[in-house]
């Protein structure tokens, strides 16, 4: 639930109903969250949807979704300066934000959309490098993920794995995935990759707020 205005009531009703491994809030939203919703709460903060701001108001938001009660935190990287080729910013960004939220779950959104595949793979690289625990595709408002991104992104978190002696980060698919079907041909995507031990919440997720919709 990643609108303002939307019925947040109605949805921790529904997601009491399913075995999600997360729901997803704004942080406006995690102190209710908190009291109607038994599972973990992860809080789209420090700057979502766009990833960029002051950092230090970025990073106050998190501090505070997380004494709130947010289990996880996903961010934006700031994409522009990704773009820009600015490492130094996009680094320092990661950097304190990890340092914030020590303790809990770490998601790096890149907004896929917005980059092409050098960025897409710059960027997935510097957020586990700095301490990221899943790397996610997008938001979803510019666009959805593709198969050549989820493909690419699982190869190199296989690869990273390889060399560093077993460690593993976690993968996040979302933004325009509607359908089953098309749930179905990620996780095919992801087991040649990943193999099928990957497959499990603890490091593999969707966006499913559309399937779930479209069921």
């Amino acid at each position: 639930m990643l609108d303002p205005k939307g019925d947040i009531e109605s949805f921790l009703e529904e997601a009491n109903a399913h075995n999600f491994a997360a729901i997803c809030v704004l942080p406006e939203h995690v102190l209710i969250a908190k009291e109607f919703y038994d599972g973990v709460i992860a809080c789209a903060a420090g700057g979502f949807p766009n990833g960029d701001g002051p950092l230090y108001e970025r990073i106050d938001e998190v501090k505070q979704a997380i004494e709130d009660g947010a289990d996880e935190i996903d961010i934006v990287i700031d994409f522009n300066a990704l773009m820009e080729g600015d490492r130094d910013k996009v680094a320092t960004d990661l950097s304190q934000i990890r340092r914030a939220s020590e303790g809990k779950i770490l998601k790096v959104i890149l907004e896929t959309p917005e980059l092409d595949l050098y960025y897409i793979e710059l960027g997935a690289k510097l957020a586990i490098e700095f301490g990221a625990d899943f790397v996610k595709t997008c938001t979803g408002r510019r666009g959805g993920c593709t198969p050549l991104v989820a493909r690419s992104l699982a190869e190199l978190i296989s690869e990273w794995s390889h060399e560093n002696s077993g460690k593993i980060r976690g993968l996040k698919l979302s933004g325009g995935i509607r359908e089953s079907g098309q749930a179905e041909g990620y996780l095919d995507i992801v087991r040649i990759a990943l193999g099928e031990g990957f497959i499990h919440p603890e490091m593999f997720r969707f966006g499913t707020s559309s399937i779930l919709e479209n069921e």
